[in-house]
């Protein structure tokens, strides 16, 4: 009897071991594989990582899948950029610009690094600039017949001398964030510093069919999150120069050290004023992210994806309600996926407030690709291409005027063509700011943008002595020390940036030799009209 109670006693045990590791596998189960018995600041961090997340992440399967056959497959393009531009106060005068367009029609194959395109700036049915761009290995060029027959080109793997701008932007192009910088970001501030924000931060939320993880932060607490972020990047030399590369780049002087970061953290302590809550919230459809909401104060930015299959939507907004209505909305759509011919569609909407009326500034792209067998894309090379590499100072600065004053002349004779003055080109009034210049008020008066801009306008000449442009370096200066807040921000001598400074000043006037020649230009604020650049170059 007691060998029985034994044998029942092993049994019972054995029962119960089975149990509690069936319990054990299925908590593991749902903790790895469900939401259940997660917090919701774990929830918040899951679906947050899945914005970047290549596999089941925010951005579809069907969708990487398209964009990685482009990268392997040829194929043909074909499309527009068309413009539905709304403004009350000025309706009149926007047929001109609702009436311009942009055709093209091109061929890709990014497995060989070729692409072509012809494109057309269409301004009405008879008038139309076209050009042909291409970019073959490391020569990108583009070609007119308006210039000539051959492509004018520059090597994407080499700075061309005396144009900074064009080098910046190649630059940039080729910009990519390493792994090991991407790693040290995430241990840096998201595992060191966001992950260790207390749980009582975080909530859950319904909203309809979607389940939403909320952080919520007082202005006070982000902006200590911020100083957190900011001390860290003190000792993160890895960002440090990862932040002072793009700023090179973009053609910032100055280097990004720890004095300037304890200016800002000063500033954000002392001045950054947030007025309400920061909240951050993630959303969840099945298993799957599909929307992010970030509210500051009265403004909330929306990201958020709809459909599946062959048909995916993914929407960016911008609401704000404070003061003024301005909203801005940007969606891509992608149809047709997982076929041979898919469509994108992108369509940027601004609406804002217009003397007590709503503007409307509506631009829809669309992009028509093909996958074919083989495209058929010519080289670059010396013998159908300018290569600005390749040539002189001298000779590339010549070839440029004389496309800038060819293309003047081609300007002043198609809006001649079209009955419009010359400076009515559409393609300088295609951004809102413009247009908000133009149909609202402004702190600035026609004749105050006049008198401020003919002071350094007197000096503008393709062919001014250096004594004289010591002279408008000088007068920049001192414009900088009493105008106040209309000031010259920046000087291009030669292709590099400068930012006004009396150290910068100092040095360019001892570059300049005052028998010298050079071509001096000015280039103006789109919203303002106030010039804010010097460009000058040595002849």
């Amino acid at each position: 009897m007691g060998q029985k109670k034994r044998r029942g006693l092993l049994i019972t045990i054995l029962i119960l071991l089975i149990i509690i590791l069936l319990l054990i596998a299925g908590i593991a189960y749902l903790y790895l594989f469900t939401d259940l018995l997660k917090t919701n600041k774990q929830l918040f961090f899951q679906y947050t990582a899945k914005l970047v997340q290549e596999q089941d992440g925010f951005i579809d399967n069907a969708v990487m899948q398209y964009l990685q056959r482009k990268q392997s497959s040829p194929y043909e393009t074909s499309g527009d950029l068309a413009l539905n531009i709304s403004i009350p106060s000025i309706q009149d005068s926007l047929q001109f610009v609702n009436d311009f367009n942009i055709t093209y029609s091109g061929k890709t194959d990014a497995s060989n690094a070729k692409s072509e395109s012809e494109i057309s700036i269409n301004y009405s049915d008879d008038v139309n600039f076209p050009f042909i761009y291409r970019k073959t290995n490391t020569l990108t060029g583009i070609q007119t017949q308006y210039i000539g027959g051959n492509f004018v080109a520059v090597r994407n793997d080499q700075e061309l001398s005396g144009f900074g701008d064009l080098n910046r932007f190649i630059k940039l192009q080729n910009f990519k964030f390493s792994n090991e910088q991407l790693q040290n970001l995430k241990t840096t501030y998201f595992d060191n510093i966001l992950n260790q924000l207390e749980d009582s931060k975080f909530s859950k939320l319904t909203e309809g069919e979607l389940t939403g993880y909320r952080l919520t932060l007082t202005s006070e607490e982000f902006k200590n999150v911020l100083v957190q972020i900011l001390e860290a990047l003190k000792t993160d030399e890895t960002t440090l120069n990862t932040i002072n590369e793009i700023g090179d780049i973009l053609g910032n002087t100055s280097q990004f050290d720890s004095g300037t970061i304890e200016d800002l953290i000063e500033t954000v302590q002392n001045d950054l004023e947030i007025g309400g809550n920061i909240e951050l919230t993630v959303y969840q459809n099945g298993e799957n992210l599909s929307r992010v909401d970030i509210e500051v104060a009265q403004n909330t930015l929306t990201i958020y994806k709809e459909g599946n299959g062959q048909e995916i939507t993914y929407h960016v907004s911008i609401n704000s309600t404070e003061n003024e209505a301005n909203n801005i909305a940007f969606s891509t759509k992608y149809t047709g996926l997982g076929t041979d011919n898919v469509t994108e569609t992108y369509e940027l909407v601004y609406e804002g407030n217009d003397s007590n009326s709503i503007s409307h500034y509506q631009y829809t792209i669309t992009n028509n690709v093909q996958f074919v067998n083989s495209v058929e894309i010519e080289d670059l090379t010396d013998q159908n291409a300018v290569i600005l590499n390749d040539k002189d100072n001298a000779y590339v600065t010549n070839l440029i005027n004389a496309i800038e004053e060819r293309l003047t002349e081609v300007n002043r004779l198609q809006m001649e063509e079209l009955g419009v003055e010359e400076e009515a080109n559409p393609i300088q009034f295609l951004l809102p700011s413009t247009f908000m210049s133009k149909g609202s008020s402004s702190s600035l008066n026609e004749q105050d943008v006049n008198a401020f801009n003919e002071k350094f306008e007197l000096y503008q000449n393709t062919n001014t002595k250096g004594a004289t442009v010591k002279g408008l370096l000088t007068t920049i200066q001192n414009n900088n020390e009493t105008e106040g807040n209309n000031k010259i921000e920046e000087i291009n001598f030669d292709g590099e940036e400068y930012e006004v400074t009396d150290q910068n000043i100092t040095y360019l006037k001892s570059s300049i030799n005052v028998d010298d020649n050079y071509r001096v230009e000015f280039e103006k604020d789109i919203s303002t009209g106030l010039i804010y650049r010097a460009v000058i170059n040595k002849r």
